[in-house]
């Protein structure tokens, strides 16, 4: 007997559903899938257990005849190709006619359909590998698929399912990527008797909103960009809403939804220092390229696509992003509906004892001397006055469109930031001699690291010689930080210290940076004057994103008039 067989076509379903039903979550992606492909206008589903027990999913779609529904279930049978050029051209979410056969080869499945033409509809019945039932069947137009039990004919499968709550949130974040991706199709899922979506009709930044929640609907930028065999549109949030993962950004290629690793990154990379560290905005992006660029016969479940020219798609996508964050003023708004907004103003970290500030000349001198003489740049910063100081750590400002509370200490580092860069760019870091030198002693691997680094860290402003085996001597300092208390300069230059750990050179560069600016800028516990509170403002208002920190921490957010008056239900006089 030969060792090399041809398997049945039960084992060869079986294997196929391995690679596309990895999880109740994955039925649910097929079904919709092919309801979009139908034309559905509306999708209901409806889950029991985790959609371990019962999956159905219903739409208004324009249904199959009696033959159709029948070739449904053969293997590669599809609507949606004839030749292997059309692969190139593809439209519809699914092609390789594996879905229905697949799901049926491993659960309890009946599935009915009607077209408009066609006055009786039909039902097909199947189990595992059992032939098809097929019947008459009184019912509207579109189709209704109901899966039951599955895996009960491969217990290895079922055994790895986790627990109805996991299986749940795989579910409701399939159901998420469709209805992003088609706005104009109502979506509701229920599992038991609770409804977990239920998104109507509606454009693209409503749907997001509804499906994001409110903190991410009230900050959506809107982005739009069209240039040679390239066009973008779609929104994200605002810095101030991000989130550590790339969980909330919803990416599509030509009408697709992908995983695009690389994408998410330059998305990130386009905001730069205005996210939280590790963070990536929320929201959803629509991209169109050339078909030919784009092959999405890579994965089974095609949530994989492999771009011809990654590199200079997202070369275009970081253009339009920085571009439309460039023109609006990233403020985000306090949100009244959430008590620990204010709870965190009035109690965030441990109260720090107010320090009087001599004047204001110790945190303005150094503009003085280089800065001025360069044109400002532009912001799109609201213009407003400050009235009060909160806990020595926000400024409680006035404007046009309603009050702003702004985080000095956030708000000041980004204004050092944004100055050094433009001492680096232009090659005129200020340098101040210390009345007295500071003498570091370093451990053996912090000394190698910090001497291989010695040119780099002088070209920040430091002067630091080599003073003896393991250590040091810091002579002058960037003249950012001359104003600034011996304890912060000893800290920041600790800090240059430990960046030494750093592989890149641009992140220890980059880390350095943020160093001299943050250790340069005031300090929650500051007691500023109001000349000084109006000093940060104008210094906000002269940089071109003074909506974040080093660190992506929001440094100034808003309350509107409209928003007090819902908070106060006040309705008229």
């Amino acid at each position: 007997m030969p060792e090399i067989q041809i398997l049945d076509e039960h084992t060869i379903n079986q294997i196929a559903a391995g690679e596309v039903i990895e999880r109740p979550a994955s039925v649910v992606k097929e079904l919709v899938e092919n309801s979009l492909d139908a034309g559905a206008k509306n999708i209901w589903i409806r889950i029991e257990e985790g959609g371990t027990s019962l999956i159905v999913v219903r739409d208004d779609g324009k249904g199959m005849d009696r033959v159709d529904a029948e070739n449904a279930f053969k293997k590669h049978a599809t609507s949606k190709i004839r030749v292997f050029d059309d692969l190139q051209n593809v439209n519809t979410s699914g092609f390789r006619g594996e879905a229905l056969p697949s799901i049926a080869s491993i659960s309890r499945l009946r599935m009915s359909t009607c077209t408009k033409d066609d006055n009786i509809g039909t039902r097909i019945t199947i189990e595992g590998e059992n032939e098809l039932v097929i019947e008459d069947l009184a019912t509207p137009q579109g189709t209704k698929i109901e899966v039951a039990d599955l895996f009960f004919n491969t217990p290895v499968r079922s055994k790895y399912l986790k627990r109805v709550s996991t299986e749940l949130q795989h579910i409701v974040k399939i159901v998420t990527i469709e209805a992003i991706r088609r706005p104009d199709v109502s979506f509701t899922l229920t599992h038991g008797e609770r409804k977990i979506v239920d998104a109507p009709e509606s454009d693209l930044k409503t749907r997001i909103g509804v499906l994001l929640g409110n903190d991410a609907a009230k900050e959506l930028i809107e982005f739009k960009g069209d240039s040679e065999d390239f066009q973008l549109r779609g929104f994200l949030t605002k810095p101030a809403i991000s989130r550590k993962t790339t969980s909330g950004l919803y990416l599509h290629i030509n009408g697709r939804p992908v995983q695009a690793r690389n994408i998410c990154y330059s998305i990130k990379g386009a905001y730069g220092s205005l996210l939280h560290d590790g963070h990536f905005p929320l929201g959803a992006l629509f991209i169109e390229i050339p078909k030919n660029d784009v092959d999405v016969n890579v994965h089974p479940a095609k949530t994989i696509v492999r771009i011809a020219k990654e590199e200079v798609v997202s070369k275009k996508i970081r253009v339009v992003i920085n571009e439309t964050l460039a023109e609006h003023a990233l403020i985000a708004h306090v949100d009244l509906s959430d008590t620990k907004t204010f709870t965190s103003i009035a109690t965030a970290n441990d109260k720090v004892k107010p320090r009087q500030l001599n004047n204001i000349d110790s945190f303005q001198q150094e503009f003085e001397v280089d800065f001025h003489q360069n044109d400002v740049q532009e912001t799109n910063m609201p213009t407003m006055r400050p009235l009060a100081l909160v806990e020595n750590k926000y400024i409680v400002a006035l404007g046009l469109d309603g009050v702003f509370i702004i985080d000095f200490h956030a708000a000041h580092e980004r204004v050092m930031y944004e100055r050094l860069k433009d001492q680096m760019r232009f090659k005129r870091i200020g340098s101040q001699n210390l009345l007295a030198p500071i003498s570091l002693e370093l451990s053996k691997s912090e000394t190698n690291a910090f001497e291989k680094r010695l040119a780099e860290i002088n070209e920040m402003g430091f002067e630091a010689e080599k003073f003896g085996p393991s250590s040091f001597m810091i002579r002058s300092v960037p003249a950012l930080l001359a104003g600034s208390e011996p304890d912060r300069i000893r800290e920041a230059i600790d800090d240059v210290v430990e960046s030494g750990s750093m592989k890149s050179a641009e992140d220890r560069h980059q880390h350095m940076m943020y160093t001299v600016a943050c250790h340069s800028a005031l300090r929650a516990g500051d007691k500023l004057s109001m000349a000084q509170m109006e000093f940060v403002i104008r210094e906000m208002e002269s940089i071109p994103n003074p909506y974040a920190c080093v660190h992506g921490r929001p440094t100034v957010m808003t309350i509107t008039p409209d928003e007090l008056d819902k908070k106060f239900k006040r309705s008229g006089f």
